[in-house]
């Protein structure tokens, strides 16, 4: 998969966790897959279509979630994912994945993007996509962001 598909996600998620003071956000690892496959607690999954057609999927421990959803609230705890939790975290990962389709329409990929989906429980595992996927787990001052590329490229 060519990183000019995958660098607008992951600028798009340093840019939007940075407007809501999260830091220290860098790549830890890069793991190529069969299929868009997840096992932690949250996943929000976000459908491409247009110049790129697909799926992107974010996942998070519901520790690491609450905290984003703290920062996002300014400040305010969130000590449950209720449906207010889910509703930002659905929110979050639309602002990326919208962000990130500005970036790749600026390089004549236009796409458009399906509202977030958001998957939620313990101990899941569950296939979204069977196309090949790229999976990037991206380290934050709150926990870690894993972030699914599945496109049909």
């Amino acid at each position: 998969m060519d990183a000019k598909y995958i660098n607008p996600f992951l600028e798009a998620l340093k840019n939007v966790l940075g407007n809501f003071g999260v830091t220290d956000i860098k790549r830890d690892s890069v793991q190529v897959k069969e299929n868009m496959n997840v096992d932690m607690d949250i996943t929000s999954v976000v459908g491409l279509i247009g110049g790129l057609r697909g799926n992107i999927a974010y996942s998070f421990s519901q520790d690491t979630a609450k905290k984003i959803c703290s920062a996002m609230m300014m400040g305010a705890q969130v000590t449950e994912f209720d449906s207010m939790a889910r509703s930002a975290i659905g929110e979050l990962t639309n602002m990326i994945t919208a962000s990130a389709s500005i970036i790749l329409s600026q390089n004549n990929v236009p796409i458009d993007i399906t509202p977030p989906s958001i998957i939620f429980g313990k101990d899941m595992y569950f296939i979204i996509s069977s196309v090949p996927a790229i999976t990037l787990d991206m380290s934050t001052g709150l926990g870690k962001v894993q972030v699914n590329i599945g496109l049909e490229i």
